[in-house]
């Protein structure tokens, strides 16, 4: 395990747990060209009203443009390093392909330095290979799956996650994979996928320790309603502790809250689903 403790000498640092990045990454510095300035907002809408809550500050951070799409077809590439990206939680990486050109990828988990990887409709099952998920085998672990061929990988991108591949469909035109929020749904079969799982297994062991370092990831806090006057909240008011009072935890605009589903009913992909994650 990569994680990391440090020595108690105050308060702020006594349960403190993180990733020891030494371990992984190999580059100090981000390959510039592949990076923009982001310019935090704070949650404001341009007319300077707080659209957004428990946003603000923070540290300076520079986007890593990742390639999602993985569409320089039949171009081996040479891993060059892994490296940590201040905008997600997995790691990147960054490759060069044999005609020169650079690009950063979702590094999968136990990719090396040198590693040969390629993106083709039909490639070897090797960590790192993008490829159309029709031409994977069963019981194969991917990430970085696409919903819509062409439009780069949408499902599957957060630190230490992985679908595996079920088979095909009925049909023939759809491959089954199982997420790791447990839904089982359809993708097309000419939707890429890459071989792994996504790098930074241990993100979730994670414990920011004090409210400060929730400051630096550009976290305000979130004060409870319950704590709040009845002017300011719903669950506001009472002599001491209180319940909601309602039949369902509200917002602060009265709207109902926790356990509402958001799902659009009439959403294209609807019918993809087999299994929801949250079936019994």
């Amino acid at each position: 395990m990569a994680t990391k403790t440090v020595i108690t000498r105050s308060s702020g640092k006594r349960k403190i747990v993180y990733v020891d990045y030494k371990k992984h990454i190999t580059a100090e510095r981000p390959e510039k060209k592949l990076t923009f300035a982001i310019h935090n907002q704070t949650g404001r809408n341009n007319q300077g009203i707080i659209t957004t809550r428990h946003q603000a500050g923070g540290n300076k951070r520079r986007y890593r443009i990742v390639d999602f799409k993985r569409n320089k077809f039949n171009i081996p590439a040479i891993v060059k390093t892994i490296e940590y990206d201040p905008n997600r939680t997995g790691f990147v990486s960054l490759i060069v392909y044999a005609d020169g050109v650079k690009n950063y990828i979702l590094a999968p988990r136990d990719i090396k330095i040198g590693d040969k990887i390629i993106s083709a409709e039909s490639a070897d099952i090797k960590i790192g290979n993008a490829m159309k998920i029709k031409n994977i085998p069963e019981g194969t672990f991917v990430h970085n799956i696409e919903l819509i061929p062409g439009h780069g990988g949408q499902l599957v991108r957060s630190a230490g996650n992985n679908a595996q591949v079920l088979g095909k469909d009925e049909t023939g035109n759809f491959t089954i994979i199982k997420l790791p929020s447990n839904e089982t749904r359809k993708v097309p079969n000419d939707a890429l996928a890459t071989i792994g799982m996504v790098a930074n297994e241990d993100h979730n062991i994670i414990n920011l320790g004090k409210a400060g370092k929730s400051r630096h990831l550009g976290i305000k806090p979130t004060v409870r309603g319950s704590a709040m006057n009845p002017n300011d909240h719903p669950h506001g008011g009472g002599e001491g502790r209180q319940g909601v009072g309602a039949d369902a935890p509200r917002t602060p605009w009265g709207k109902r809250h926790m356990g509402v589903k958001t799902r659009n009913k009439n959403k294209y992909s609807t019918n993809l689903i087999i299994r929801r994650r949250n079936a019994k």
